[in-house]
């Protein structure tokens, strides 16, 4: 009887398919750990990115916002100049009615209507200069409000997800000479695009008080005790060659936004632009009574579709009247259209607003989370790219087969987890040095940047109901993850 031979030889070969096995294991197991830290490196890259340009657009929303305010106190401040030489018709029909009452002033009420005829095509043309000056500061901040509105649709297609945003631009920089072009790629953030919206919507953003902007309020303005005005020219200079006198006795005037003629009024209302101005005017001639008349002058401008502006002086007079006739006030100081109506009218052209009515730290006072996602789909590779993703059948018993299958494409019930995700948040936040207690807003370019737990507020949070990560990661992944966080799961922190 011939003894038994090729034993260890069966056990070799069964000994070198598991270390085959185990290096292959090895092998893949490895590659998916790096091609995971390559992933995460993308979303944290995007995440980053994304909070820093949502703060730089908010900065740069705050200074035109800044600038939005320069502009319209600048058209406010064309009103109040358009109303305060007004003033001068108001004046010579005053002089003209103390001159009516006084003899002695009958050469100066001729020197007056001479001098009214001298320089009123020049006032006209000045005047309506003026009105063109506002209306075309006006469209300047339209364009800053348009300019507002674009750049936070450029972020919001920068941090969405989509084709220009930084998760997919960064994923194809990672691909670019890889066997697999098409592999890594930006999954899509609503929730980023929802924080963005919850941000800027809502709340009434901090008080947009611009009234008196120009001129200040009447105690400012107000000119008391003024000495008698006299000039060798102009309206002026005709008083003064007949001997007499203009003294203004209590005179003040203020430029504001407002619903009706009066001081105050906040500019983000449905408002007019207002500027006023009033005196009492002492005219005096040799061998005549003092001559007193309260005097004003005011104009009101409002969008294009409102007819309702106004341009006036009083007193009157025949030679004067007291207002720019007819279409004239409407042609000179009527502002850009204003839509929707309802709305209407005003002439404030306001900006992006932040969302100041979410006072709670749980939502982190609304300052947006940024979400990048970043995804390889290794069903581009498909299966025989990697000789170390072993797949193969064995039986070990009659009529039953077993399959060997490490790509990671499936799970043993069929579930397809062939998709690696990887998340990361970034944050722009408000933070103002020497200010810790200053709300978020976007009047002040103090916006920065920083990553944080995807679980940062309470959206973030599933514990505390929250469901930004399982939306955003979608499929088995958001399931293994609210099952990981039933059993304790604290990674995210």
């Amino acid at each position: 009887m011939r003894p038994p031979r090729g034993q260890s030889l069966v056990l070799l070969c069964l000994t070198m398919l598991l270390v085959t096995v185990m290096v292959c294991l090895t092998l893949s197991f490895s590659l998916k750990i790096r091609e995971k830290m390559e992933t995460q490196s993308v979303a944290d890259l995007a995440a980053y990115s994304g909070a820093v340009a949502t703060a730089r657009t908010f900065n740069s929303i705050a200074l035109m916002r800044r600038a939005q305010t320069a502009h319209l106190v600048a058209a406010t401040g064309t009103m109040s100049l358009i109303s305060w030489t007004s003033m001068m018709r108001a004046n010579l029909n005053a002089s003209r009615l103390a001159a009516a009452g006084c003899p002695a002033a009958a050469e100066a009420l001729e020197a007056l209507d001479s001098k009214n005829e001298e320089i009123s095509q020049k006032w006209h043309e000045l005047d309506a200069e003026a009105g063109v000056q506002t209306y075309n500061i006006h469209i300047l901040t339209h364009h800053l409000a348009y300019l507002q509105g674009m750049m936070f649709q450029q972020l919001q297609e920068s941090v969405g997800g989509g084709e220009k945003s930084f998760a997919e631009q960064l994923a194809k920089l990672a691909n670019e000479g890889s066997r697999f072009p098409n592999e890594l790629r930006a999954g899509p953030t609503p929730v980023s695009l929802g924080e963005l919206s919850y941000a800027t919507t809502g709340g009434f953003d901090h008080a947009v008080d611009m009234a008196m902007a120009s001129r200040g309020y009447e105690f400012i303005t107000r000119r008391q005790g003024i000495p008698a005005i006299n000039a060798a020219g102009g309206l002026l200079g005709a008083i003064s060659a007949a001997g007499g006198s203009l003294r203004v006795i209590r005179g003040g005037g203020s430029a504001y936004w407002g619903a009706a003629l009066g001081h105050g009024g906040r500019a983000d209302k449905t408002w007019f632009t207002w500027a006023e101005d009033h005196a009492v005017v002492e005219v005096t001639f040799p061998g005549c009574a003092p001559f007193r008349v309260t005097a004003f002058a005011g104009v009101k401008a409002t969008d294009r579709q409102d007819d309702s502006d106004n341009h006036w002086w009083s007193p009157s007079s025949p030679v004067l009247g007291n207002a720019d006739p007819g279409m004239e006030k409407q042609y000179r100081h009527t502002l850009l259209p204003c839509w929707p109506r309802e709305y209407c009218p005003t002439t404030f052209v306001g900006g992006m607003a932040y969302n100041t009515s979410d006072h709670s730290d749980d939502n982190i006072w609304a300052q947006p989370k940024i979400f990048a996602l970043a995804q390889r789909d290794y069903k581009e590779r498909g299966l025989r790219a990697d000789p170390w993703n072993l797949l193969f059948r064995f039986r070990f018993t009659p009529g039953r087969d077993s399959t060997f299958d490490n790509h990671g494409l499936h799970l043993a019930d069929g579930t397809d987890i062939s998709v690696q995700s990887a998340l990361a948040t970034g944050l722009a936040y408000y933070h103002r040095r020497g200010h810790w207690n200053e709300p978020p807003n976007l009047w002040n370019p103090f916006w920065r940047a920083t990553l944080v737990a995807a679980d940062i507020d309470s959206g973030g949070d599933l514990r505390r109901g929250g469901t930004d990560i399982p939306d955003t990661v979608g499929g088995p992944a958001a399931e293994a993850y609210r099952q990981l966080i039933r059993a304790g799961y604290r990674g995210v922190h």
